[in-house]
C-alpha cells in the first residue's frame, strides 16, 4: 500500500518457493522458485478492496456455507468411543451450551484405515449417528490421505490395481509411516484418482456423517518428509515429482473430496482441510493446525486469521483453546471471546492434554463460555450475511481494521483487534492476567458499545475494563444487525420474526434469507430486505422475494446515546424512534 496506489503480487508455482521481504536490502522486495514457471500477476488497484477483489476474481472465492456449519463445533483427539460421543452431546445439551457439530478424530477408524469405522468400539455406528441427528447435531470426520499397505483391505488393493499410488525414483510403490503404520500415498494430482477418491466419500454420506475434516494433507509422514524424487502421476498420467506436487497435494485432495459430497449428497459440502494453495478455498475451508495452549498462540490467531482472509480464504478458524499441551481457565475464557466471532468456530484439543469442554472447570467458566456461544447463535444471520457478500466480493468475514479504514493510518500496524464484515469490532483481551485494555475506534465513524450502548467517537484511544467475562465488542453506527433468537442449534426453531439491533446513524445493510444448506440461491431463491435507517428512523424493502418463507415481522431494538428501546411485537418498526 502506498500513498497514492496499491498493489498486489501473486506468485503462481507450486515448487518450493522463497520471499524476501526487505530482509537483504530494506528497499527490495524479491521471490523465486526453484522450478516451475515464473507465472506471477502484478495486480493494480486503488485500494486493498480492489486488489482483494481481483485476486478472488482470479483464484476463486469462498462459496455459501450450510448454515448450521457457522455454529459451534466440539472436537477432540481422544473421543474413542461410541460412549465418549454421545457423553459429551449429552452434556452439550445439559449445560445448554449450543452446538451443531460434533468432530471424530482418527479413533472412530478401524486401526487407523480410512474409509472404515472402529466396529468394536462402535457397535453400530450408523444407528450412533442417527441419534446424533436426532439431537441437532452434525457429524464430521476425519480423513487423511494415507492408506494403510494391507492386503485384502479394498482402498489399498483397488489403488495398488490401478495405479494410483506415488512411486519411488526407482519405480517401485513408495510407501512411509502414518497413523495405520506403513502406508501409501494417492496421486490426487491425477484427475482418475480424485474421481475414484470422490467415490470414496459415499461410505461416509451413506453411514450419515455430513462433513469430512482432511488432516496429514501436506502430506505428512512419521519416517521423515516424503524425497523430492518421489513420483505422482499428473494429468495424463505423466508425472509430477514431489518436490512439484507438495503444495498443491492437499489443493487436489480437496478437489476430490468436495466432488465427492456433491456428486453424493448434493449440498454445499462443508470441507476442511489442512494444507492448501492459492484457490482452495474454492473447495475447503482452512483451519491453523496443531496450535499449543499458551498465550502466544492465542495472540497469533488474529493475525493469522486476518492474513488468511486478506489471502482468499474467508473461512477459517484456530482451535479454540489451543490443540497441544494444558489449556487454563483464564485462557479458555479468552479465547472463547475470539473464537465466537471467528468464521470456523471449533474447541479441539490433543489426546493426553487437560480435557476443555465448556464444563471441565467450574460454573463461572461454564457461564462465559455459554454467553459467548449464545452470542455466536444471536448473531449468525449477520455472519451468513457476511458469507453472502464475500462469494460476490471476494472480502472475508473476519478483518484488520485497515481494510475498513484504509484512510485512517493508526490502524495499520494493529493486529489485536479486528473487524467482523463492515459493523462490529472486537478487542479481545489476549494477555494472560490483563482486566483492562486499551482499545482504538477508527476515525470515520460512530461507536457503540455493544453491552453497554454508551457512544463514542472515532480516532481515538480508550481504555475499557475487561473482567473474565467481557470481550470489549462495538458497533459502527448506522449498523442494522440481523439477530437469531437463542437456539441450541440451526433448525432447532423455525425463525419468523426477525429481531433487528438498530444502533442510530445513517446506514444501509442488505439480509439475506434462505433455506440454508442447497444451491437454491445461485439460481435467486432467496430473499433480500434492504434495512436503511438514518439516525433511528428505519425502513425495510423487499428487493428479492423467491424464497418461499419470508419473516412475518421484525422486533426492532434501537440504541441512541446509550438508551436501548426494543419493539415489544413485531412489526413496530416503522419510523421507529
Amino acid at each position: 500500500m502506498r500513498p497514492h496506489f496499491t498493489y498486489g503480487i501473486f506468485l503462481d508455482n507450486t515448487s518450493k518457493s522463497y520471499f524476501d521481504m526487505g530482509k537483504e536490502e530494506a528497499e527490495r522486495y524479491y521471490f523465486a522458485a526453484d522450478g516451475g514457471d515464473l507465472d506471477y500477476y502484478f495486480i493494480a488497484g486503488e485500494t486493498m478492496r480492489d486488489i482483494l477483489g481481483a485476486y478472488t476474481g482470479l483464484t476463486g472465492r469462498t462459496a455459501l456455507p450450510q448454515k448450521w456449519t457457522l455454529g459451534y463445533h466440539q472436537s477432540r483427539w481422544g473421543y474413542i468411543t461410541e460412549d465418549d460421543i454421545m457423553d459429551v452431546a449429552e452434556k452439550m445439551r445439559q449445560c445448554r451450551i449450543p452446538c451443531d457439530s460434533i468432530h471424530f478424530d482418527i479413533d472412530y477408524m478401524d486401526a487407523f484405515k480410512v474409509f472404515t469405522w472402529n466396529r468394536k468400539n462402535y457397535k453400530d455406528p450408523k444407528k450412533t449417528l442417527q441419534k446424533l441427528t436426532e439431537m441437532g447435531y452434525k457429524p464430521v470426520t476425519i480423513i487423511d490421505p494415507g492408506v494403510k499397505k494391507e492386503d485384502g483391505y479394498d482402498v489399498y488393493e483397488e489403488g495398488i490395481k490401478n495405479g494410483y499410488f506415488a512411486f519411488s525414483a526407482e519405480n517401485e510403490l513408495y510407501v512411509n509411516e502414518v497413523w495405520p503404520g506403513d502406508a501409501v500415498f494417492p496421486s490426487f494430482t491425477n484427475p482418475k484418482v480424485r474421481s475414484w477418491w470422490a467415490d470414496k466419500q459415499k461410505f461416509l454420506i451413506d453411514m450419515g456423517v455430513r462433513g469430512v475434516w482432511n488432516d496429514m494433507n501436506e502430506p505428512a509422514s512419521f519416517k521423515g518428509p516424503l524425497p523430492d524424487d518421489v513420483q505422482f502421476a499428473d494429468e495424463d498420467d505423466t508425472v509430477i515429482l514431489h518436490k512439484d506436487a507438495h503444495n498443491i497435494y492437499g489443493h487436489c485432495m480437496a478437489m476430490a473430496t468436495k466432488d465427492g459430497w456433491l456428486k453424493y449428497d448434493g449440498r454445499r459440502p462443508f470441507i476442511i482441510t489442512r494444507a492448501a494453495y492459492a484457490g482452495t478455498q474454492r473447495y475447503a475451508l482452512v483451519w491453523t493446525g496443531d496450535n499449543q495452549s499458551i498465550w502466544a498462540h492465542l495472540q497469533m490467531a488474529i493475525p493469522q486469521l486476518c492474513n488468511l482472509g486478506l489471502s482468499g480464504f474467508s473461512y477459517a478458524g484456530t482451535d479454540v483453546g489451543g490443540f497441544g499441551a494444558d489449556t487454563t481457565k483464564e485462557l479458555l475464557a479468552r479465547w472463547v471471546q475470539v473464537g465466537c466471532l471467528s468464521p470456523l468456530f471449533r474447541n479441539h484439543s490433543a489426546q493426553g492434554t487437560r480435557k476443555q469442554e465448556p464444563w471441565q472447570f467450574d460454573k463461572e467458566l461454564l457461564e462465559i463460555y455459554r454467553k459467548y456461544v449464545e452470542l455466536r447463535y444471536h448473531l449468525l444471520p449477520y455472519i451468513y450475511d457476511c458469507f453472502f457478500e464475500s462469494e460476490q466480493t471476494g472480502l472475508p468475514i473476519m478483518r484488520p481494521l485497515m481494510l475498513n479504514f484504509e484512510k485512517d493510518a493508526e490502524t495499520y500496524e494493529i493486529n489485536d483487534e479486528f473487524m467482523v464484515g463492515e459493523w462490529l469490532l472486537a478487542a479481545p483481551v489476549v494477555t494472560q492476567g490483563t482486566t483492562m485494555r486499551l482499545v482504538y475506534l477508527p476515525e470515520g465513524a460512530m461507536w457503540y458499545d455493544f453491552w453497554t450502548g454508551e457512544k463514542y467517537k472515532g480516532g481515538q484511544y480508550i481504555t475499557k475494563k475487561a473482567p473474565l467475562d467481557t470481550m470489549p465488542l462495538f458497533v459502527r453506527a448506522g449498523a442494522v444487525l440481523p439477530l437469531y433468537p437463542l437456539m441450541q442449534y440451526v433448525g432447532e426453531k423455525e425463525v419468523e420474526d426477525l429481531t433487528l439491533a438498530v444502533y442510530s446513524g445513517i446506514g444501509n445493510y442488505i439480509h439475506y434469507q434462505d433455506d440454508g444448506e442447497s444451491f437454491a440461491y445461485k439460481k435467486g431463491g432467496y430473499n433480500a430486505y434492504v434495512f436503511s435507517q438514518n439516525n433511528g428512523r428505519l425502513q425495510i424493502k423487499d428487493a428479492v422475494k423467491n424464497y418461499e418463507k419470508p419473516y412475518k415481522g421484525f422486533y426492532v431494538k434501537i440504541c441512541r446515546d446509550g438508551v436501548t428501546a426494543l419493539s415489544e411485537t413485531p412489526g413496530e418498526y416503522l419510523n421507529a424512534e
